[in-house]
């Protein structure tokens, strides 16, 4: 009868602990690997450790593990399925969530930013369209000079003087009147014995009319 020989049961080591030992091998220290890899010396003890918590959210702490184990010579697939693994039942939510919840956080201040310069040019645009526009419909300006008002005289013509805008076109009862570049006019006319209504109009080419008038009664 042969004698029993117990067998050793191997440790199988985790993902953390494989880190360590692979590090240990080399002889490294973690602040030389942390130099290395510019990864904070914490973050490297936190992943030799286990400790998850301790990472940054996202994927920043899955990144971290593939450099480290890729830097120490370790199967990089293998260990990142042992994290999953552990991340998956350490918490149901899923990791894609976390890293669509993270990528909106990082683009949702420059997204707020952009619409706001949208919408800014967009207003920009139309308060200028609506004034030009205002400006292009509002009637010009007609100051009239002579007669400053209604006025009684025995004489048989009297002279409209003023100004308009110098792209207007002036119209005393009817008939134009030439102005000149300033925009400044004058026309002499007949009265007849009575009143007489005196209308001046002054229009622009899409304008509406600005329209002044005078009485002048004769004796």
């Amino acid at each position: 009868m042969s004698p029993f020989t117990p067998k050793r049961i191997s440790h199988v080591a985790s993902w953390g602990e494989k880190l360590r030992l692979a590090r240990r091998f080399k002889n490294l220290k973690i602040d030389d690997v942390a130099k290395e890899l510019n990864i904070r010396p914490e973050y490297l003890l936190a992943l030799e450790d286990e400790r998850l918590e301790e990472l940054p959210a996202g994927l920043y702490g899955k990144n971290f593990i593939k450099e480290y184990a890729s830097f120490l010579g370790l199967n990089v697939k293998e260990i990142i399925e042992n994290w999953d693994e552990q991340t998956l039942n350490n918490s149901p939510e899923d990791p894609f969530s976390r890293k669509i919840l993270a990528r909106h956080k990082f683009i949702i201040f420059p997204k707020l930013i952009r619409n706001l310069i949208i919408i800014a040019a967009i207003l920009i645009c139309f308060l200028y369209l609506s004034f030009y526009f205002k400006k292009i419909i509002s009637p010009p300006l007609l100051i009239i000079s002579s007669p400053a008002t209604n006025l009684a005289t025995s004489g048989t013509n009297i002279t409209i003087a003023g100004q308009t805008e110098i792209e207007a076109e002036v119209k005393i009862n009817g008939e134009i009147v030439l102005n000149n570049h300033n925009g400044y006019f004058s026309q002499t006319i007949n009265l007849k014995k009575g009143l007489n209504n005196i209308i001046i109009k002054s229009k622009k080419k899409y304008s509406r009319e600005q329209v002044v008038s005078r009485q002048i009664l004769v004796n």
